[in-house]
């Protein structure tokens, strides 16, 4: 299950890390993590398609739902240059992918925040590219991570 991150205390509000869903190619990675507020973008892998362990902050079997979705992604040849990647279904994927969003929230709870990225190979990954699961199960948009870095 779930271990207890370190928190990193600022202006006397505590720092709760972030988890980014986000799948990519090379092993299917689909979760990153930044660790702390000075970190950018959405940090290391964390976890990708090719095997579960017990430092993973989900059970094994939400982890397998995860993996099947980001293999699904990792096989499909959006690099090629022949490839329409308008021809996916982003609804169906993304629908998928904020569910199984929502259950790694139900699971670990308030010690992480939890956020959902559109892949840039999505055509429309610009537009609501971010949400945030709150722990009641709603959909907070954010803004584009490079608009936080400009801001900065």
């Amino acid at each position: 299950m779930a271990t207890k991150p370190n928190v990193t205390v600022t202006n006397s509000q505590a720092f709760v890390p972030i988890l980014t869903v986000l799948p990519e190619y090379g092993n299917a990675p689909f979760l990153w993590i930044v660790t702390a507020p000075e970190q950018r973008g959405v940090g290391p892998n964390l976890c990708d398609g090719t095997c579960w362990d017990e430092t993973h902050p989900m059970s094994e079997g939400l982890w397998q739902k995860f993996a099947d979705w980001a293999i699904e992604f990792d096989h499909t040849a959006f690099y090629n240059d022949d490839y329409d990647a308008s021809d996916w279904d982003w609804d169906a994927f993304h629908e998928r992918g904020l569910q199984l969003t929502r259950w790694l929230k139900e699971e670990i709870g308030d010690a992480y925040r939890v956020i959902y990225m559109k892949p840039g190979e999505d055509p429309n990954s610009e537009l609501e590219g971010r949400t945030e699961i709150l722990a009641d199960g709603t959909a907070l948009a954010l803004p584009p991570l490079n608009s936080i870095a400009k801001a900065a």
